[in-house]
């Protein structure tokens, strides 16, 4: 790459390089230079939000390429006859004139009238869901293990993590956080912004939310810390937005341990209830003044901090379902369920044993932070010297939040109580290290490594099931202002192709493996596709919530029997990054046959995670990890097939 390429390149605006970039990925034309994406690393010295208002919007794809991916993701699971039909209902509601193409013009015009025309509609999907939060809509990710145990070790490792915490949120506060790039393009920052004192309101018919960006004059600058069920209102940074110290930090969490010794009354354990119930308990509550400020001073926290005690297990895999559980959802209403405040848009839980923890609510964000304070708690880790309090600078010490407790919420928190156990019994989750290779195996052999086991998971499915999958993979719309989540649909025809012809033993290995490669690229393909805008969930989402907005009759479509069909999910998955999470997942999906699998690939093995709230008998998490296990091992030694 010549300077010259380079310099014109880094005097790029925002659409310019987001064009080139699609041009690059989607047509693979001009050739994309190696060194952009190596040398344009995001500048320290620029301001966070330098490229926010340059971002390209969101874009609405055009109406018969949706269709037409709509019909080659719902093929592979339904005969020829029933295709066909299902074929002439979408030709009706994409044909010119007809009631498709109504909603796409108004599609379009609110696009050209908004920031993101998803944004607001994806927002409130999340706040009218009347299902508990931790339930079905809380990621949660588990660190590998620190070395430690014991309550003082506890809490040094906790200062680390909320003066990384402290750091993050200043430098984003004072807009020197360096903007997240990808390939030299800027990535939305929102995201980094609406985390922090962000919390969901229970209400009815639809929930509320609360945020306070913290680059803001009037940002709140405090987090709160439970410990044994009870609330402590600490600030994190000074009225000029610097970070309190970590000496200052760990004196003030020596405090709260010494103001805990017996357990408080689990108030958190509300925020786990159906959201129509919380919300009832929530407004008898508020009536109460000292009641209203405690949820105040909780809600408009920049975080929580949960400082749990647990328990260990000689057993490795008994262990790993301890954590699971406890890092779920804090373990049942008998361990550290209470000491949780499920509602919070960034949460973290620290045990006594070297175990943590991180939350986010889904509804404003998409764990972009729990990353951004994962890069600085690396820095804090790497410098092994204990913390001490000689250096303390007297910042201001915690305050502890109150509650007036009467019969009624005594039975509230006994009911939410039983409530979440009962959804633990019910509550499947696996952990399978796949020790055999990793991605660097499968890229020598020019094969993408989440294709590959996008694949193999379809593979198991239909050999445990006897049927495929409906399967959503999570990609990033980061590239776009105020972007969120697209789901990807990860069965296609080819995919299907090489399922039911790789245990043919007249078709040789060479065709097979063909066939495998023809699969990934085309999964890779509607991964980009995806990315820059160009999938099939979120304009038919649109196109839906116009309909309902402008009262337009669409139920010719939307009430067909293939979209009830192809709406239900079997398999939501999603491939996490980075080197200090062990783990992630979600809660199982409430139906049944369904389920939610993680994974993250490293250089030489590969990590999975999977959890549902299916019995046993119907869905078995060892058996169907055994025998994904299995798959990834015969297709492994095909892909290691010379042709």
């Amino acid at each position: 790459m010549t300077p010259r390429y380079l310099g014109c390149w880094f005097k790029m605006d925002c659409q310019s390089r987001m064009h080139l970039l699609t041009r690059h990925f989607l047509h693979k034309k001009p050739k994309l230079p190696s060194l952009v994406c190596a040398c344009y690393a995001s500048n320290k010295n620029e301001d966070t939000l330098k490229y926010q208002n340059s971002l390209p919007t969101f874009p609405v794809p055009p109406l018969k390429q949706t269709l037409e991916k709509y019909l080659l993701q719902y093929k592979p699971h339904v005969s020829q006859e029933e295709y066909e039909r299902t074929k002439q209902v979408v030709l009706e509601f994409g044909k010119h004139g007809g009631v498709g193409e109504l909603l796409q013009n108004k599609l379009e015009q609110r696009k050209e009238e908004t920031e993101n025309w998803c944004y607001d509609w994806w927002t409130k999907y999340f706040l009218a869901k009347r299902e508990p939060n931790v339930l079905t809509y809380s990621p949660c990710s588990l660190l590998y293990p620190q070395n430690f145990s014991g309550v003082d070790e506890q809490l040094q490792f906790s200062a680390k993590v909320l003066a990384s915490l402290a750091e993050t949120v200043s430098s984003l506060a004072r807009h020197q956080y360096p903007p997240a790039m990808v390939m030299g393009t800027p990535l939305c920052m929102d995201q980094y912004y609406k985390s922090m004192c962000s919390c969901r309101i229970p209400a009815q018919p639809i929930d509320k939310i609360f945020y306070r960006c913290i680059d803001q004059p009037d940002a709140y600058r405090h987090v709160i810390i439970m410990r044994n069920n009870q609330f402590f209102k600490l600030d994190l940074l000074s009225p000029d937005m610097e970070p309190i110290g970590p000496a200052d930090i760990l004196q003030h969490l020596k405090h709260i341990v010494d103001e805990t010794k017996e357990p408080g009354i689990a108030i958190g354990l509300l925020t786990s209830l159906q959201r129509n119930r919380w919300a009832e308990i929530y407004s008898s509550m508020a009536q109460d003044e000292m009641n209203a400020q405690s949820f105040h001073d909780i809600q408009s926290s920049i975080a929580v901090c949960c400082l749990d005690e647990t328990e260990t297990f000689s057993d490795e895999e008994t262990k790993n379902q301890y954590d699971s559980r406890w890092g779920l959802c804090g373990g049942g209403s008998k361990l550290n369920s209470g000491n949780r405040w499920f509602d919070k848009g960034f949460l973290f839980a620290v045990g006594t044993h070297g175990e943590t923890a991180l939350y986010g609510d889904h509804t404003l964000a998409d764990g972009v932070l729990a990353h951004a304070v994962l890069s600085q708690v690396t820095k804090f880790l790497n410098n092994n010297e204990n913390i001490t309090t000689d250096t303390c600078a007297g910042s201001l010490p915690p305050k502890k939040l109150e509650f007036a407790v009467d019969d009624f919420v005594n039975q509230a928190v006994e009911e939410a109580g039983l409530h979440i156990d009962q959804y633990l019994s019910h509550q499947q989750i696996g952990e399978r290290t796949f020790k055999l290779f990793g991605k660097k195996l499968l890229k020598s052999k020019q094969i993408n490594p989440d294709g590959f086991i996008q694949v193999a998971i379809q593979m198991t499915y239909l050999r445990q099931f006897g049927f495929l999958p409906v399967m959503f993979e999570a990609s990033s719309l980061q590239l776009f202002k105020l972007g969120r989540i697209e789901h990807l649909r990860t069965v296609t025809e080819e995919s299907v192709d090489f399922i039911k012809t790789f245990t043919d033993k007249d078709l040789k290995s060479s065709a097979k493996l063909s066939k495998l490669q023809k699969a990934i690229k085309v999964h890779m393909k509607c991964n980009k596709e995806a990315k820059f805008g160009q999938g099939m969930e979120r304009h038919l989402f649109g196109l839906q919530k116009i309909a309902e907005e402008y009262k337009i009759d669409a139920s010719k479509f939307f009430g067909d029997p293939s979209w009830k069909r192809s709406s239900h999910v079997h398999i939501r998955t999603s491939n996490i990054p980075g080197n200090l999470i062990r783990t992630t997942f979600l809660p199982g999906i409430p139906q049944s046959q369904s389920f939610c699998m993680w994974y993250s690939v490293r250089d030489d093995h590969i990590q999975f995670t999977l959890s549902t709230t299916d019995d046993k008998s119907v869905l078995d998490v060892r058996s169907f990890l055994e025998c994904l296990y299995s798959n990834m091992r015969e297709m492994q030694l095909l892909a290691e097939t010379e042709i």
